[in-house]
């Protein structure tokens, strides 16, 4: 539990067993274990709560929105696909004003054929 603008955050955090954090953790929870007094019972209960800085409350929030909308799959495939998307968005645009500029020209060819007519129609 951490304190966050007023409010209490729970950081859950997963680690994987063979990693060394998660053995860092674990003897940090045995040196606890066996270091439990009733002085130090009593330092934990004054002790403040650590408080979550605004990166890690980010960091806490963005992790909750990805599981919720379940959306960790899409973005890892995002990630390993390099520059696709930006690729694939650049081209959508190049394409959108290629077929823009097409009307654009056909709209113009149109209004100019439309203008000789009316000329040709009235000088008889």
């Amino acid at each position: 539990m951490r304190d966050f603008a007023g409010e209490e955050v729970k950081i859950t955090k997963y680690l994987d067993p063979n990693s060394k954090a998660a053995e860092d953790l674990k003897r940090k929870q045995e040196m606890m274990a066996f270091s439990s007094s009733g002085l130090d019972n009593l330092l934990k209960q004054i002790d403040k709560k650590p408080k979550l800085n605004v990166l890690e409350k980010s960091r806490k929030d963005w992790s909750e929105f990805k599981e919720e909308k379940q959306i960790n799959e899409e973005l890892e495939s995002y990630k390993k696909s390099g520059g696709k998307y930006t690729d694939r968005v650049a081209f959508l645009q190049r394409s959108e004003l290629r077929e823009y500029e097409q009307e654009r020209d056909a709209r113009l060819a149109r209004q100019a054929k439309k203008q000789d007519a009316d000329v040709l129609y009235t000088e008889d």
